[in-house]
């Protein structure tokens, strides 16, 4: 899957945004670049709530903390995405906000249907049947480009149909609308700094971070949201380590392999070993101490080549940004996706930022990706066309 445009007409520091993503370009890494306030973080997550949440009710309450604390109107859009789907083509989605009445005013749209208790609108448009539907003070239009007639017969199957929130045949019509949802769900990722589950809270939740009393309230509020929102990550090393080499375990546990009982487990230490330049291995022997089930493994460390032990606090910031970013990719099945990173290079040697498109490369190359970033190392990894650039722009 491919991001190919991002409209956004007004949304905090974005105004007047329109960004063309080239799916020909190579590699597929995109650095997005701003002087501080340009709005890049912004458009990371405002992409991502959009794609990632658009038929999760879920996730709802996340998009509306980050949205109802910027004074939209009653009427607003939101956003346009277009995207390249595998098995789509290109698919535009815009975004509006605002009560349904007046939204479906706004729109002209008048025809509707009811369709396993959700309300779906359609509208022709250049004898194309676009379907649209609403969620509490979201509403999706959903045009797909490439095929023009892939609703087509929806609307003659709804004249026909009585009974249409239980048809078979409505059902299979709407089953590409369904897996274009569903794939981009799936397929889309935010990385970022640890902060940013803050943005998902509400205002009483946000306070309660500077309150020694309600301290708990504020962590249980974050660890609900990384909860409704499994495709985002922070580079909070230790976490994302020990996590993963509890999926690796969990595999070995499961497959139960006699010739190497710890495959997944030792492959993931090759990997990891792998990108250290000095030595450095992930101490194997803990690892071993606690593989007796999958629900042990608590922690890991490093050995020096000299044997000394060091522990994750030991390692640089650099370090650990690189191990979490690499493990997150490989692990993590991002495949074919729409990966959104923010302030990667912070942490990185100069020699590091530069050499960080081809890290991507290496480590997920069917993957898209597009880097919020401040690093000029970074963006001379691709060419100038690569670099896109948000007011207030950049100088080179």
């Amino acid at each position: 899957m491919r991001l190919l445009r991002v409209e956004v007409p007004k949304f905090r520091a974005l105004e007047n945004v329109v960004i063309d993503f080239e799916p020909d370009f190579t590699p597929q890494v995109f650095p997005l670049g701003s002087l501080n306030g340009g709005g890049k973080s912004t458009l990371l997550q405002l992409i991502f709530v959009l794609l990632h949440h658009s038929l999760n009710k879920t996730a709802l309450k996340n998009i509306s903390e980050l949205i109802n604390d910027y004074n939209l109107t009653e009427f607003s859009k939101l956003a346009s995405i277009t995207i390249l789907s595998k098995n789509h083509g290109k698919v535009c989605l815009e975004y509006f906000y605002g009560k349904e009445n007046d939204i479906l005013n706004n729109l002209n749209i008048t025809e509707s249907f009811l369709f396993n208790g959700l309300t779906y609108y359609y509208v022709e448009e250049e004898k194309h049947l676009i379907l649209a539907f609403y969620i509490p003070y979201f509403f999706i239009l959903v045009k797909f480009l490439d095929y023009q007639n892939i609703l087509g017969n929806l609307k003659e199957e709804l004249k026909k149909e009585k009974n249409r929130s239980t048809s078979k045949k409505i059902e299979k019509l709407l089953n590409p609308l369904n897996e274009i949802f569903y794939e981009i769900h799936i397929k889309t990722f935010l990385i970022s700094p640890s902060n940013q589950p803050y943005l998902f809270l509400s205002r009483e939740e946000r306070r309660a971070l500077f309150s020694k009393e309600n301290k708990p309230k504020y962590d249980q509020a974050v660890k609900n949201v990384e909860e409704t929102l499994p495709n985002f990550f922070t580079f909070d090393f230790v976490d994302i380590l020990v996590e993963v080499f509890r999926r690796a375990r969990a595999k070995d546990f499961k497959e139960r392999n006699k010739e190497n009982p710890f495959f997944h487990t030792e492959k993931l230490e090759d990997d990891i070993n792998s990108l250290f330049i000095d030595g450095k291995k992930i101490n194997s022997l803990i690892i071993e101490q606690q593989r007796h089930t999958q629900d042990e493994i608590q922690g890991v460390f490093f050995t020096l080549p000299s044997g000394q032990e060091v522990y994750p606090e030991d390692l640089s910031h650099g370090e650990l940004k690189r191990l979490a970013i690499f493990v997150l990719i490989k692990y993590h099945e991002m495949q074919d996706a729409i990966v959104l990173i923010d302030e990667i290079e912070n942490g990185f040697h100069p020699d590091w930022q530069r050499h960080i498109v081809d890290d991507l490369v290496e480590w997920g190359a069917s993957n898209q990706y597009i880097l919020a970033t401040h690093s000029y190392e970074l963006c001379r990894g691709v060419t100038a066309a690569h670099v896109k650039d948000l007011d207030p722009k950049l100088s080179y």
